[in-house]
């Protein structure tokens, strides 16, 4: 009988990666990259990485991008050159959350930067990037 593969459990919500990378964060713009997730250790195959943008209005169709960046002890990745996840943001004035829920991880330091293309400015606060990595077991 063959042994079903399974999702792993994932790791606790980390601390947020970011502090102010994301505050006013003008329309079309990238931000600075996040603090490092270092998956050396770990080597989790995937990520839910989850956005958390302060109350804003975006254009109608307005999205975000996530960025991921890899440094492996002697190289980084140019921003440009990262893996990118894109997400359309919900309509209405609120607080958004975006769940990016399968970022795959390689096993180096990661970087992440989010573009913003949601049609206005970010909000000047509360912003935040977390993620739980996990993998798969037997």
């Amino acid at each position: 009988m063959a042994t079903a593969i399974k999702w792993s459990v994932p790791t606790a919500l980390s601390a947020s990666l970011v502090t102010t990378q994301l505050d006013s964060l003008g329309n079309g713009s990238e931000s600075a990259v996040s603090s490092a997730i270092d998956n050396t250790a770990g080597s989790y195959l995937y990520a839910a990485i989850i956005v958390v943008l302060g109350s804003i209005t975006p254009t109608a169709g307005g999205s975000i991008s996530l960025r991921l960046n890899v440094y492996d002890g002697t190289n980084t990745t140019d921003k440009a050159a990262g893996d990118t996840y894109s997400a359309v943001l919900l309509a209405g004035a609120s607080l958004k959350v975006v769940v990016f829920p399968l970022v795959r991880l390689p096993p180096f330091n990661c970087y992440l930067s989010v573009v913003n293309n949601s049609g206005v400015a970010f909000n000047a606060a509360d912003s935040d990037v977390y993620y739980r990595a996990y993998g798969e077991t037997t």
